[in-house]
């Protein structure tokens, strides 16, 4: 099912750039799920409001299906709150992996129509949509290469990120179903790596780097076998992350398998 993203963003919506005090720029590459604890009419009046100074988000979702967009998604919107003091108890891996830096600079923000996060079919399937929608907005404005997975790290709940939403997106939202959902149709997307020939060359280059080094047991970091599925373009968006993610932890000395290799 095909759904169509209204703009409904003003000169008074919250916004802005993704650049940190540093002038670094951020790409997204997590999405926030959110609930409005309101109606879709009140989520537009409030960030569209001259008088709401305080927050925004990138796109709302309504009980029907209308997706309405707040923010372009080039820019920050002000919705997951900013402040490491804010952080929950159990806070989501990325915020100390982006070293506590302000989580609005690198995600994109949804709110649900709703109190409680039981979404109704037709806004679950939007939602899912939208998702797609989102990821596809990154891979076309900066590179394909900025492809991510829809999974628990990269697509999260306002819960994560901030003690002060305890509940949002609500206690009914449907985490298994969305992730199950995005998963069955992230299987076709990560068949294969969407990389051009130079990028896979510059990957297999980064692998054979680590084939040449060794861990304090003597054996390499990388086995050169993985530098060659890539010369040939053969590995898969999820082997390549777990390959990062184990060559991370050899690097620092931690002891990981690699079952396939």
């Amino acid at each position: 099912m095909t759904f169509e993203v209204k703009w409904k963003g003003n000169d008074s919506t919250n916004w802005s750039e993704r650049k940190d005090s540093a002038g670094i720029s951020y790409v997204p590459f997590i999405i926030v799920n959110h609930i409005s604890a309101g109606t879709m009419s009140s989520m537009d009046n409030w960030f569209t409001s001259p008088n709401n100074n305080v927050s925004s988000a990138h796109f709302g979702v309504s009980k029907d299906g209308r997706i309405h967009q707040y923010v372009d998604i080039r820019k920050m919107a002000w919705a997951n709150g900013s402040y490491v003091d804010n952080y929950p108890t159990d806070p989501a891996p990325v915020l100390a992996d982006m070293k506590h830096k302000n989580c609005n600079l690198y995600s994109v923000s949804i709110e649900h129509e709703g109190t409680d996060g039981n979404l109704t079919d037709i806004q679950f399937q939007a939602s899912v949509w939208l998702h797609h929608y989102i990821r596809e907005q990154i891979m076309e404005i900066w590179g394909k290469e900025k492809w991510f997975p829809f999974d628990e790290y990269h697509v999260l709940g306002h819960f994560q990120i901030a003690k002060n939403k305890p509940s949002c997106p609500g206690k009914y939202f449907p985490w298994n179903q969305l992730y199950k959902t995005l998963k069955e149709e992230n299987k076709g997307d990560d068949d294969e790596m969407k990389l051009e020939l130079w990028q896979w060359t510059m990957l297999g280059d980064a692998i054979t780097g680590l084939s040449q080094q060794v861990q304090t047991n003597g054996e390499p970091i990388i086995s050169y076998e993985w530098a060659e599925k890539a010369y040939k373009q053969e590995m898969t968006s999820s082997e390549a992350l777990f390959m990062v993610m184990v060559s991370l932890a050899r690097a620092k000395g931690i002891t990981v398998e690699l079952r396939n290799q």
